[in-house]
């Protein structure tokens, strides 16, 4: 196993792990937990990049830290962050049904309500198509969302992370 994956795979595991801690955490309070999983993801996924970029940079890498290295240490924890997330939310969808029906409920409830709202800022036909792909959606779509909605903010998260924590050590 390469050093960058090393660094990152213990932070990611258990970024994951508090992730899914606060999701199960939500369902047992009763609250729709799919969409404040993504809120969690939010809170939890710059932490652990940070704390793996820095245990790469001080444990692995002799205090230097190029941002390619800070980038790559970061692709590894955010990745599996958000896969860890994506495969319990899939299981508990499958788990629990209602939890999907729940989910596609809310959101339609939110296009409806927001109706004026979103055909002036868009049009009719952009409001009727968004609204029969959440009619349609599958359990898989909602794993994947929750997926690439730990990711894109990750690398976000990521670039900042490595910017400020690079170092060149000059012997």
């Amino acid at each position: 196993m390469n050093r960058y994956l090393k660094a990152a795979l213990p932070f990611g595991l258990y970024g994951g792990g508090l992730c899914f801690l606060g999701y199960l955490t939500i369902y047992w309070l009763d609250i729709e937990p799919i969409s404040m999983n993504l809120i969690i993801g939010y809170l939890v996924t710059p932490i652990f990049v940070f704390f793996s970029v820095k245990s790469f940079r001080d444990n692995f890498n002799a205090g230097n830290l190029y941002f390619g290295q800070g980038m790559t240490v970061g692709f590894f924890t955010y990745t599996i962050i958000a896969m860890i997330s994506a495969m319990y939310v899939f299981g508990s969808i499958q788990l629990d049904e209602e939890l999907f029906t729940t989910f596609r409920q809310i959101n339609l409830e939110l296009m409806s309500a927001n109706k004026t709202i979103l055909e002036e800022k868009l049009n009719v036909a952009a409001y009727e198509e968004t609204y029969a792909n959440i009619s349609k959606m599958t359990i898989f779509d909602v794993a994947l969302n929750d997926f690439l909605r730990k990711i894109f903010p990750g690398l976000f998260f990521t670039i900042i992370i490595s910017i400020i924590l690079k170092r060149n050590v000059e012997f």
